[in-house]
């Protein structure tokens, strides 16, 4: 299976409209993994990318005017 990456895994928890997509999953992983090289590409397996779905809040639905 190909590697999950931050901006797929925002999606799946219903970030979809940020300026930074897969900032909130990104901010996860650096406390999960402070000894990941700065500005390294994150490539994710199966259990890191259920680790990030399980543990990063759901994005709250946007509320109509």
């Amino acid at each position: 299976m190909e590697p999950y990456t931050p901006v797929e895994l925002a999606r799946l928890l219903g970030y979809r409209h940020e300026a930074r997509p897969g900032l909130v999953v990104r901010s996860y992983l650096r406390k999960v993994y402070p000894n990941h090289i700065k500005n390294a590409r994150w490539e994710l397996n199966e259990a890191q990318a259920a680790d990030v779905l399980a543990n990063v809040p759901r994005a709250k639905p946007e509320s109509s005017p």
